[in-house]
């Protein structure tokens, strides 16, 4: 019975700590690319996942997003 209430308190003493983790891995890399886009370059972005999505076969998505 003392067991089992042991577990109990030690199992909600650390849910406490429930949103704390901590890991050996390095942290990603911070991407450097600015984030904000223009107008235009949103509506190209678009269109090329529009394109993509429309897209049929792996040739039709391969040339979404070509300037020509």
């Amino acid at each position: 019975m003392k067991a089992i209430l042991l577990v109990v308190v030690v199992l909600s003493i650390l849910s406490l700590f429930g949103g704390c983790s901590y890991s050996w891995r390095e942290p990603p890399a911070v991407a450097t690319i600015d984030p904000f886009y223009t107008r235009g370059e949103v509506d190209a972005i678009n269109a090329e996942q529009n394109c993509r999505n429309l897209a049929r076969s792996l040739l039709q998505a391969q040339r979404c997003g070509v300037r020509r």
